[in-house]
């Protein structure tokens, strides 16, 4: 006779597994390396989640929810009292770029790699979150070249900061574009 669910030590474990992902900044580790991140073992995962292919999936998920709460709390904190389109943006460059987002932007970066070699699963959540990127960027600028154009530039310098570690040079590139903006 198999032991009964525990929904609330499954979610924990989820929970554990997402944030030892995210500071290891890669779900491109064998189940029992993760299991011996959160302290647990893999026969543990295995139980909770059935398998690898499962515990990342679940994983990607969790990951797209915290993406999205992320994005509206920048959104909510960036539009409140700004005075130029500049400043909103150059709050979220700094969010970004702060140490705690470190291993998320690297292991969103796994997950666009994932997406280039053709799996369909990731190439839909970035697809998704893309579009939700893009959508905020237009409440923002009210026009769909500029909130594009944004997007991108936005894309470019977080490769560029992951990369070198230069964040300057993210914040001169907002600046200037801004500065052309009506």
């Amino acid at each position: 006779m198999s032991r009964p669910a525990e929904p609330e030590k499954k979610q924990t474990l989820l929970e554990q597994c997402l944030a030892a992902a995210i500071e290891m900044g890669t779900l491109e580790c064998s189940i029992n390396m993760l299991a011996k991140q959160v302290g647990t073992s893999g026969r543990m995962l295995v139980y909770h989640f059935g398998s690898k292919q499962e515990l990342e999936r679940q994983l990607i998920d969790l990951l797209e929810t915290r993406l999205r709460e992320k994005l509206w709390s920048i959104q909510s904190a960036s539009l409140a009292g700004a005075n130029s389109m500049a400043e909103p943006l150059l709050a979220m460059w700094r969010h970004l770029t702060s140490p705690e987002m470190n291993g998320l932007l690297k292991l969103t970066m796994e997950l666009n790699q994932r997406a280039i070699k053709g799996d369909p699963e990731t190439q839909r959540l970035i697809e998704q979150e893309s579009q939700k990127w893009v959508n905020f960027l237009f409440d923002l600028t009210h026009d769909k070249t500029t909130s594009l154009l944004l997007f991108h530039l936005f894309q470019g310098a977080i490769l560029d900061f992951l990369t070198t570690g230069n964040a300057q040079r993210g914040q001169q590139t907002i600046k200037a574009f801004t500065a052309d903006l009506p």
